[in-house]
Order: structure tokens, then sequence, then C-alpha cells
């Protein structure tokens, strides 16, 4: 249960530290629009689910509690230009100054204790970029391939198809008869034996056409609707009837079909991969970090 105290319910102790309930309520509010930036309805989830919630951010509290004092000890330092400089670049994301102060000073915060925030995050980021860079190392190819195939899962694709296609482009406010026109040709073309990247690379006015009108991998729902909806019944290796789009008049081919869940090939995605592993390796000594202060700690948890 959690425990009172002259400015508020205490949730936690961290080496006497305390942490209050007002700390943890904007904590989880934050988190909270953190997950409906990223389209996941908060008021959809159980009240299971938000007290998991709840009791995750407490424990990301008590983590940077454990860093801050840290950093203390070692005796970082944040100066008013530091502040002053990541307030600036925060500030231009907002479309004005006052929408900035309206997002920022709310829930009874001040540009003071705004500020205070801003220094204590800064501190927690020092000390933990500094056993990053102590103890980061470059990973490997045989490192990275084996990240790849002990995860495969996490670079699993959903649907995704590979297209070519060759467009004939036609003004929006074209007549009728240059938009048959433009089918007209693309009717042809398709009946064609010449080889379709061939015909891209000779009549296609797009930028593919120097690929062969190539235009790669698309993941369902990623495609402009027109040709998505043609593309996706298409089979392998077939060309589609001429399909409009406000660029003009398109003839698609199938190269490839991907089902939901398909991992592509290390080399094809190595650099992703490698992205990955390198944010793996990083949270890793994070994590590690992390556990190695909390053993030195007395940690008391009041929040049920």
């Amino acid at each position: 249960m959690a425990k009172k105290k002259s400015k508020g319910i205490i949730v936690a102790n961290v080496n006497d530290k305390q942490l209050f309930e007002t700390q943890l309520d904007i904590a989880v509010k934050d988190y909270n629009e953190f997950l409906k930036e990223q389209g996941i309805n908060v008021r959809s989830l159980g009240q299971d689910q938000l007290h998991k919630v709840r009791k995750f951010m407490l424990q990301k509290m008590i983590e940077r509690e454990l860093l801050h004092q840290e950093a203390k000890k070692q005796k970082f330092k944040v100066t008013s230009t530091e502040i002053d400089e990541l307030i600036q670049g925060i500030e231009k994301r907002y479309p004005s100054h006052q929408a900035f102060l309206d997002d920022t000073l709310k829930d009874g915060q001040t540009i003071e204790t705004y500020k205070e925030r801003i220094a204590y995050d800064m501190l927690v980021n020092k000390v933990a970029a500094k056993r990053y860079e102590a103890r980061k190392k470059q990973l490997s190819d045989d490192e990275i391939h084996s990240f790849y195939l002990d995860n495969r899962q996490l670079f699993a694709q959903p649907e995704s198809v590979k297209i070519g296609h060759i467009l004939l482009k036609v003004p929006e406010d074209a007549d009728g008869k240059e938009w048959e026109n433009a089918r007209k040709k693309l009717r042809n073309m398709s009946k064609s034996k010449e080889d379709f990247r061939e015909l891209a690379k000779i009549h296609s006015q797009c930028d593919s056409a120097r690929d062969g009108g190539d235009l790669g991998f698309y993941m369902k729902g990623k495609l402009i609707p027109p040709l998505e909806i043609v593309a996706l019944k298409l089979k392998e290796n077939e060309i589609s009837q001429p399909v409009e789009s406000r660029e003009g008049v398109h003839l698609i081919k199938l190269y490839e079909r991907r089902p939901q869940g398909f991992t592509p090939p290390f080399e094809e995605i190595k650099e992703q991969v490698e992205k990955v592993a390198k944010t793996d390796h990083a949270q890793k000594i994070y994590n590690d970090y992390v556990e190695e202060l909390r053993e030195r700690a007395k940690i008391e948890i009041f929040e049920n």
C-alpha cells in the first residue's frame, strides 16, 4: 500500500529518495499519449492491462532514478545553455511558441519545473551514454547473421508483391480521347512478346523506366489504391489490363508474391538487421547497467 507524506502519496523509495504518486500519474499519462500516437486505443484496454501499464511505468521511474543518482554520484553536470538549446529544439516541432507552451505547461507544470524535468532526463541520458560508449563493440558480419537466424520473427513481413509497371502520363484535365489512346497503347504492349522490362525502358514515363519499370516489393496498404487492387489479384508473371491513376495509365506486371509472415533472405535486409542488432546490443548494455545498479540499491515499492 502506498504511503502518505506531506508532499503526497509515496509509491516507492529508491535509496531513500521518495517517488510520488503525482509523478507516476504524469508518467502514465505521457506513456498513454505515446500509445495513442502509435495508433493504440488506450480506452479499449481493460483494467488489468491498465494496471500492468502503471506497474511498468513505475519500474521505468525507478530505473531512471537509479541512473539519475548514479549520474550525480559521478558528478555529471547539465548547464543552463544545454537545457535552453534542447528546449529550443523541442519548440521548433510546434507551429508557434504559444502552442508549445499550451502543450508543455499543463497539469500544473511551470517553465521552471519543465526545465527541472529536462535537466533530470539529460543527466540520465549522459550517464547511460557513458556506459554505452565504454561497453559497445563493433558487431561482426557473423554476429549480425546469427542475430538474424535467432530472431527471424522480428523481420517477418505482411503480405507483399514485387511489381513492375509501364506508365503513360495523361494530364488530369485531358479529354477522353487522350485517355483512350494511352489505354490502347498499353493494351497493345500487354500482348507484345517483347520482354516487359525492355518495353518499360523504352515507353514508360516513370523514373523507374531506367530500371525496367521495377518498383520492388510493396506491402499491402502501401501502394496507391488503384494499383494495389489490381496487383493483388494478379498471378505471378501475369500482366494487367490498363489501370488509371492521377498520373496517367499503367500496365502492371506481378513478378513475385510473398505471403503474410514471410521473412526475406538475410542479404536482402542486411542493413535493417544490422540496425536492429545494434539497437538490441545497446539495450542489453542499458539493461545490464540498470540491473547492476538495482543490485546495489535499496528499493521499496508501496504501489500495489
